[in-house]
Order: structure tokens, then sequence, then C-alpha cells
């Protein structure tokens, strides 16, 4: 393993776990009540590469609102015509899925509708408990996709850095740089 590759899965740890952590934190700042999907979603977006993340981060989000919009549309319609949980979940999957099918960016809005139904109580309305998962993925999501955006842009200064002074080293007593 080179020094470079050795560095970047470093990189890729601390910003997993950070992510994780740092999510879950401002989750429970703001008084989100399920911060778990802040810290899922800190993690799944954070991808080997920025462009993969981007795209990850797009597509969870996106498809996090399609699914709360389907699962409170579909609660909202069949709660009076007393349908059961595992109905309104199976048409809000079904709908979903047809979603996905046509733009697989946004699979995510499959496995939201569940989240949203199965993480309601019935002390608070659909459309909040919607609102909540949304912005748990949303803060989650966010800040995955900033902590791997600050991240490279560390390794670039890093590898700047070093090029910029080719034929030196660093004293490891004093810090400073020495010729070769």
């Amino acid at each position: 393993m080179t020094q470079k590759q050795l560095v970047r899965n470093i990189a890729f740890v601390v910003r997993c776990s950070a992510a994780a952590t740092f999510s879950y934190i401002l989750a429970q700042a703001v008084g989100l009540p399920h911060p778990v999907w802040a810290s899922m979603s800190g993690i799944i977006v954070s991808q080997e590469n920025l462009t993969q993340t981007h795209s990850a981060t797009v597509g969870r989000l996106f498809g996090t609102v399609i699914g709360v919009v389907i699962a409170v549309t579909v609660g909202n319609l069949l709660t009076p015509l007393h349908a059961g949980i595992a109905v309104q979940m199976a048409v809000a999957v079904a709908l979903a899925a047809v979603v996905a099918r046509r733009y697989p960016v946004v699979r995510v809005c499959m496995w939201t509708c569940p989240i949203v139904f199965l993480s309601a109580d019935h002390g608070t309305p659909l459309l909040m408990v919607g609102f909540y998962r949304g912005a748990e993925v949303l803060l989650g999501g966010l800040t995955g996709a900033l902590l791997h955006l600050i991240s490279e842009v560390a390794l670039a200064g890093i590898t700047r850095e070093k090029q910029a002074t080719p034929g030196t080293s660093v004293n490891s007593a004093s810090g400073t740089n020495i010729e070769d």
C-alpha cells in the first residue's frame, strides 16, 4: 500500500466516523426524535470519491423527499378508510417502486415509506413524522457530504504542500523542513 493510499484510507475511516457522530449530535441538538436516521444518512452518502458522494447525497435527499411525500399522502388518504399500516405501506412502497424503477438514483424512496409508517406514533401527525424523517436524513446527508468535501480539501492541501517542497523532508525533532 502506498502512502497516498494509506492516507486516503485513514481519511475515509475518520470521515465516516465523524459523519455518523456529528450527524447524531446535530440531530439531538435540534431536537429531532430519531437521530439514528441522521447518523445512517451521514454514513450512507460517504462514498469513495467526491463525485460519488455528491451523487449519493442528491439521490438520498431527493429520494427521501419523494418517499416522505408518498407515505404521508397515502397515509392521509387511506387512514380515514380504516386501512391498516400494512395496507398503507404496501400501496406507498408500490408507488415508490414505480418512481424508483424509472429513476434508480432515488431508490431510497422505497424504504423511506416504511420508515415513515413504522416510526410513527399515535400522538404525532403523519405529516410531522415525515417532516422529522426528512429533516434527519437531510441533516445527516449534508453533514456527510460536507465532511467529505472538507477532507478532500485537506488532502489536496497536504498533497500541494508536499509537491511545493521537493527535495526536503521534515525534521521529526523540530517539525521543520530540512534539505535532503
